[in-house]
């Protein structure tokens, strides 16, 4: 799984490259620090060997069950992976999907103060606003049949804010 990542974000990382190459606004998208890369797997068990794979070089972990199926965040402890990555999102596809599996995307953490959707409206480029849930929203910008999301927080914040969340309500019913 590893060597995986590594192969897989170098090949990513030369079509991000050609993407910055045809920018107008190069201080936006050179500005964006890669903070996790996402694997998406077919099923429950591509998705439990492959996280067997990865947890002894964890130290956190956090696991959700969203849309139907499993995502676990990953924090590595002992492996950094290419552009200084030390977290690895693992996800099923959705139900009934047939999207490629393997490297699904790249998260981009966008500089405080930088406004990402007007950048993005500005340039000639395919992207969409997302959002899963109340605590987890991003652009996605949609390249060389791969894609980024570019966020104002990392999703280890996602994960901290859900489990927040699930306290707020159990304190509540105390």
């Amino acid at each position: 799984m590893i060597d995986e990542l590594h192969g897989s974000l170098k090949q990513y990382e030369q079509k991000w490259q050609r993407l910055l190459a045809d920018r107008k606004d190069k201080d936006f998208f050179f500005g964006l620090k890669p903070t996790a890369v996402a694997w998406k797997v077919v099923d429950i068990d591509d998705f439990n060997r492959r996280f067997m794979e990865l947890r002894d070089h964890c130290d956190q972990i956090h696991y959700g069950w969203v849309n139907d199926r499993w995502l676990v965040t990953i924090h590595l402890k002992d492996i950094v992976l290419p552009w200084k990555i030390e977290i690895v999102k693992l996800f099923q596809r959705r139900p009934g999907s047939t999207d490629a599996t393997g490297l699904d995307h790249v998260d981009f953490l966008v500089p405080t103060g930088d406004d990402a959707k007007a950048t993005v409206t500005d340039e000639a480029i395919q992207w969409t606003e997302e959002m899963n849930g109340a605590h987890c929203k991003w652009i996605s910008v949609w390249f060389e049949g791969t894609e980024a999301k570019l966020r104002s927080d990392t999703v280890l914040q996602v994960c901290a804010d859900e489990m927040l969340e699930y306290q707020e309500r159990i304190l509540q019913q105390v």
